[in-house]
């Protein structure tokens, strides 16, 4: 038994030997992987780095269809700020855009937009209105010497959320939430 050991070790040790004793000689600068793909027509391709192109990679990624149905929605807020105050309805969505003007009526500030199927998001109101002037110092006129005190218009922006509409706290304050849905069916107009 000590004889097969003997002669085993001994084998395996040749044969690590004349593994070492021929290494694979790189093929140009940069040593390239062997190819072991299929071919169509028997013929192994020889890489090539310069004359073998490839350009841009060209996917194909079929007819992409892209939902473009949407629900008409009213968007709510009560009236609790002055005569000159205007407003915006803004949000997380680019359904919202920069910003939705809201117009005021006899139940408050409203504003409509076709909300898109599938999405949601969170949304807010924001209002502005003229807070009157505060001192902005004495000025001299330079013609006359006189001096004028100079008044700077001051506005006032409150930024609100809907009671009458799905609403949580965050820590920028309370916001509404659009909850996605896939068919306008049964809103008759109002926020889900």
């Amino acid at each position: 038994m000590t004889t097969r050991f003997f002669v085993t070790f001994t084998s395996l040790v040749l044969l690590g030997c004349q593994a070492k004793e021929n290494p694979p000689t790189p093929d140009g600068p940069e040593e390239v992987e062997a190819y072991d793909g299929p071919t169509s027509s028997g013929i192994i391709p020889r890489y090539d780095r310069e004359t073998l192109d490839a350009g841009d990679a060209v996917i194909d990624a079929g007819v992409i269809v892209i939902d473009t149905r949407c629900c008409a929605t009213r968007f709510h807020l009560s009236d609790e700020e002055s005569a000159d105050t205007s407003g915006l309805l803004q949000g997380d969505s680019s359904a919202f855009g920069s910003g939705i003007p809201l117009e005021r009526t006899d139940a408050g500030w409203q504003a409509s937009l076709c909300f898109p199927l599938g999405a949601s998001a969170t949304y807010w109101y924001v209002l502005t209105s003229d807070a009157g002037f505060i001192d902005g110092g004495v000025e001299i006129d330079r013609e006359d010497g006189g001096e004028s005190i100079v008044l700077v218009p001051v506005t006032k922006t409150t930024i609100r959320a809907s009671e009458t509409e799905p609403a949580f706290d965050t820590s920028e304050g309370r916001r509404n939430t659009y909850r996605a849905v896939s068919s306008c069916d049964g809103l008759d107009g109002s926020v889900p």
